[in-house]
């Protein structure tokens, strides 16, 4: 007696695919942030080739002790942006910011948001090498 076996195939469900899909697109969502990063207005100051970057009134040297001078008189980074404003208040417009090879990026950026906060009209960067 042959017994006939018939197979049946049954149609591909994508209940579950679609689950998984809504699951990570669920997951990306909540995991990623929605803030926006604050933008720094940065100028390179290049050796006359800008003209609308103006010879600067005030120098800010980053040296690799972490110190910050303004105009050749050490400064806190707490005391900056006082000290630009009165600089600022004696007509400076403008300050050029040149860092040692070896000042950590956090430096120059805490500089550069102190710096932006101020009455000043522009700050630019100095480009490595250029002291």
């Amino acid at each position: 007696m042959r017994i006939s076996v018939q197979h049946k195939r049954s149609a591909l469900s994508l209940t579950s695919l679609i689950d998984v899909i809504f699951l990570l697109l669920l997951f990306f969502m909540l995991s990623s942030t929605f803030l926006r990063f604050s933008e720094l207005d940065l100028r390179i100051a290049n050796q006359g080739v800008s003209a609308s970057i103006t010879k600067p009134s005030i120098l800010i040297r980053l040296t690799s002790d972490r110190s910050i001078r303004v105009n050749g008189k050490a400064t806190e980074l707490s005391g900056l942006i006082v000290k630009l404003n009165e600089l600022e208040a004696k007509k400076a417009e403008t300050a050029l910011i040149s860092a040692a090879d070896d000042v950590t990026t956090q430096l120059l950026v805490n500089v550069l948001e102190t710096a932006g906060q101020s009455k000043l009209k522009s700050v630019s960067i100095a480009p490595s090498g250029t002291r």
